[in-house]
């Protein structure tokens, strides 16, 4: 009978089911199921063949297991639908075929037309991860103590599909949602939670593996709101009613294809401009337009876009505009949009790229990836008239995937497939490699890091070389969270495809 057989694949199969089960990790818990089953089908196996049994009943018995194995396989297709990933390890969601879309049970969203509640003290945050696009509020400084004081829930909303963080000035706060065929930029009282404006545009981005709807974090400069739309649409909103001003659709006009997983580029505003990446094809990589008129003023670049945001920064002592493409790193004029350097990918490989670079010092890019890719110290230096651009090291440590690194005195801070981790900018070495937060994000809140986790938790750790702390958690949201937090002063925005949720925060 060699029952060493079922004996064996039992003990191997229960020992991976129960460390899957222990880890407790919801997409580990379907991979647990999926090995119980594989597990039974090898049992099922073993005593059809190696049982001695005689040959007309093995192969009944295998054509039963195989009819079996078809008609599960046929009936999970037929009842079942793939509605995005259970995480960043993009393994299938499953959800029965008439259960409605997250964003179908959703009323259609209304504004008040209200005027918005004022905050009692400072609060904004007007750009993707922050005043500098860097993921640092240096002058924000968190009470550690969530104990004693722990963050007071101000409203909670349901929300519309998507993966845009918000955006706060004057008491509103903006982001981008999916309801239905229209894709929003919505409006919402800061300190009550209520929808004060809405601006609509029929466009639906769908793509299995990321899920649906909108990308982008929206911008807010001088008054004014700039979305860019997943399907390629530029708008200029009116902060104060949402009205729209002027509107771009640069897929249409320049005749681009949509990158893979949908535009996920936050306008970058240059003066008095506004810039943005391009599509699939080799150029333009950026596109600028008037902020005022929406009249286009430069195109630059021959490679194609990524998912990253352009940034502006100062290099060599000159100011630009970098951006990380699908094969390379740029550097442009702000005024032109004309190369200044370009860094290519060693390999050229062309693997989504969605960290934003981030500049170190004066002369210096700490730009990551995730897929192999690894993580790389560029030097930027000025020649002349010209820049030239080196290599300082290279490293697979700090694979960020679709989160960002924040960078405090000479380390960076970030999510290295899930785990959150410490490396030494100057040397690429790795101080530490702490939780598990999965595929979230984070940002650096004068000396501690608000991680946001991707199963919804929102933690508060110690951002120091010396060891990994965490030192509070709050349980804020229930789903896979992929959106970036915003702080704006002391209230905390959070979200995902399902809610939204404020929360004022104590400060030092």
């Amino acid at each position: 009978m060699r029952w060493w057989v079922p004996f064996l694949l039992v003990l191997v199969m229960g020992g991976f089911v129960g460390y899957l089960f222990a880890v407790g990790d919801v997409a580990r818990f379907f991979a647990a199921l999926a090995l119980s089953a594989i597990g039974l089908l090898l049992v099922a196996l073993w005593y059809i063949f190696l049982t001695q049994l005689p040959w007309r009943r093995r192969l009944v018995y295998f054509g039963g297991l195989v009819l079996v194995v078809i008609g599960a396989g046929v009936g999970l297709a037929a009842s079942t639908r793939w509605e995005g990933s259970l995480n960043g390890g993009a393994i299938p969601r499953l959800v029965w075929k008439w259960r409605p879309d997250l964003d179908a049970r959703l009323e259609r969203l209304e504004g008040s037309g209200g005027q918005a509640t004022q905050p009692e003290a400072k609060a904004e945050f007007a750009q993707f991860l922050g005043p500098q696009r860097n993921g640092v509020l240096p002058s924000v400084s968190l009470d550690p103590d969530w104990s004693a004081h722990p963050p007071q829930e101000l409203w909670r909303s349901e929300i519309g599909a998507g993966w845009s963080g918000f955006v706060v000035a004057e008491g509103r706060a903006i982001t981008q949602e999916q309801r239905g065929k229209e894709e929003l930029a919505a409006c919402y009282d800061l300190v009550t939670g209520e929808p004060l404006w809405v601006h609509g545009n029929e466009a639906r981005f769908e793509e299995a593996m990321g899920g649906d709807g909108p990308r982008a974090t929206p911008t807010i400069h001088d008054g004014k709101v700039y979305v860019m739309g997943a399907t390629g649409i530029l708008d200029c909103l009116e902060l104060s009613s949402g009205s729209p001003l002027w509107s771009r659709n640069i897929f249409e006009e320049r005749k681009f294809g949509n990158v893979m997983y949908g535009k996920a580029c936050s306008p970058l505003i240059v003066g008095e401009l506004v810039v943005v990446t391009g599509g699939k094809e080799p150029g333009p990589t950026l596109l600028a337009y008037d902020r005022l008129t929406g009249e286009p003023a430069w195109t630059a670049g021959d490679d194609a876009a990524s998912y990253a945001s352009p940034i502006l920064t100062t290099l060599g002592g000159r100011e630009q505009i970098v951006s990380l493409n699908a094969k390379t790193a740029t550097g442009h004029d702000p005024g032109t949009g004309g190369i200044l350097w370009k860094w290519v990918w060693p390999g050229e490989k062309t693997m989504p790229k969605s960290a934003l670079v981030q500049p170190v010092g004066k002369d210096r890019l700490f730009v990551s990836a995730s897929y192999g890719m690894g993580t790389f110290l560029l030097q930027v230096a000025k020649k002349g008239d010209a820049f030239e651009v080196s290599k300082i090291w290279k490293k697979l440590q700090m694979k960020t995937k679709f989160s960002n690194v924040c960078i405090k005195d000479g380390y960076a801070y970030g999510l290295d497939e899930g785990r959150l981790a410490c490396v030494e900018v100057a040397t690429g070495t790795r101080k530490w490699r702490g939780t598990n937060y999965g595929y979230g994000q984070n940002l650096l809140a004068g000396d501690h890091l608000l991680v946001q986790a991707e199963r919804g938790a929102v933690a508060l750790v110690e951002a120091t070389p010396d060891r990994f702390r965490e030192v509070a958690r709050l349980k804020a949201l229930r789903h896979k969270t992929w959106n970036n937090p915003a702080l704006a002063g002391e209230y905390l925005l959070v979200r995902n495809d399902r809610e939204a949720v404020c929360f004022r925060v104590k400060l030092r």
